[in-house]
């Protein structure tokens, strides 16, 4: 072979080699945009993180620790007087921030998740995404502490019973100088697979509380199947169909008919649906399918409407629903704190440091009268 001729073919060759090579990554890069996000798969095709269009006040307890150290001793959320409040916060894999080992920048800042659940002023608190032993029970075990420090209460912390070692779990956080829980029970039902743990889906955890004012009342705290492809989408709906038939099951359980489900829904649509469910439509089904006769059951509206940001958008994934319930005043609504209340939906973003620290969801609280109107 001549030597021009040779020069050629390995000129020829190393031309396929980087097209090779560039296909590969090309097919590398389409593969990733189309998979399912790890987190919320909400995220938009080409969106990018996005910082809020305005700064936290200096003041906000959600700007830093120091800042909510400062809050909580102006006094906090305030909460009128003769209500018991009752929240729900996702955790963000607590206490780690992810799944797997603890995170290298050492995940969820204890300290300041403590004042700002301190600073919400709630009785009880649902809790989702945390972690099993020894992770998520040490972490617990030492926000419980500061809690009680901090609001001078004795607080105690629950989680469902399933034995997945690396899966999501739901829990309530409650303060025994507040409230008495009479009994707790896990809610199979909200599994859309018909078994409470199987496939490491989560059920629901129900707590029997007495309020001092007498209301008394069940709170499943919830944490549905988040994803925007039609499987979550129907898991999500065989979950909101159990909701009558876990409220039936309280009220044998507990003699009481008032339920209230509170937590991370995950109403984020159905983008593979065909055609596409935005997350309001989603809303919309779940108050039809919520109406009689499949039972007394409502969704209560919420303010804002969002209590998460994620690839581009900010959508309600938080909010409660209820089965009777005459102790919530007519058109009282689900509060949504965090960065949702102060910046509002349209100003949020997803870069800031209480979404990286404490929760990337904001959290919710609903105030019932604390009277027995039953």
């Amino acid at each position: 072979m001549s030597r021009r001729r040779s020069l050629h073919v390995r000129t020829l060759f190393g031309a396929l080699v980087l097209l090779a090579f560039g296909w590969v990554a090309a097919s590398k890069r389409e593969s990733t945009a189309r998979a399912k996000p790890h987190r919320h798969e909400t995220r938009e095709q080409g969106a990018h993180p996005r910082a809020p269009r305005r700064p936290l006040a200096p003041d906000s307890p959600w700007a830093s620790r120091e800042a909510c150290e400062r809050a909580l001793a102006g006094g906090g959320a305030g909460r009128p007087a003769g209500v018991a409040r009752i929240g729900a916060w996702n955790l963000h894999w607590f206490p780690d921030g992810r799944p797997g080992d603890a995170h290298p920048d050492g995940g969820a800042d204890l300290a300041w998740l403590a004042c700002a659940i301190a600073w919400l002023e709630v009785d009880v608190l649902a809790v989702e995404e945390i972690k099993r032993p020894p992770r998520g029970d040490a972490g617990l075990a030492e926000l419980v502490r500061r809690l009680d420090t901090l609001t001078s209460g004795s607080w105690r912390s629950l989680l469902d019973d399933c034995p997945h070692a690396s899966s999501q779990h739901v829990g309530l956080l409650f303060d025994t100088k507040r409230v008495t829980l009479r009994s707790h029970a896990v809610v199979g039902a909200l599994n859309p697979l018909g078994e409470p743990c199987k496939n490491e889906l989560r059920p629901g955890l129900a707590g029997y509380f007495r309020f001092p004012g007498g209301l008394d009342l069940s709170v499943v705290a919830a944490h549905l199947k988040s994803g925007v492809e039609e499987r979550d989408f129907a898991d999500r709906a065989l979950s909101f169909a159990a909701f009558g038939e876990a409220a039936a099951a309280e009220h044998r359980r507990t003699g009481d008919g008032d339920v209230l489900f509170i937590g991370d829904m995950n109403t984020m649509g159905c983008e593979d649906c065909e055609p596409k469910v935005s997350p309001g439509a989603e809303l919309t089904r779940i108050d039809a399918s919520f109406a009689p006769p499949h039972g007394p059951l409502s969704r209560l509206e919420a303010d804002p409407v969002c209590s998460h940001h994620y690839g581009g958008r900010s959508v309600l994934l938080d909010w409660a629903a209820k089965s009777d319930l005459a102790e919530l005043p007519a058109g009282r609504r689900v509060t949504v704190s965090g960065p949702c209340a102060e910046l509002g939906c349209d100003a949020l973003g997803d870069r800031l440091a209480a979404q990286r620290v404490l929760s990337d969801h904001c959290p919710i609280w609903i105030d019932l009268d604390d009277v027995d109107r039953d």
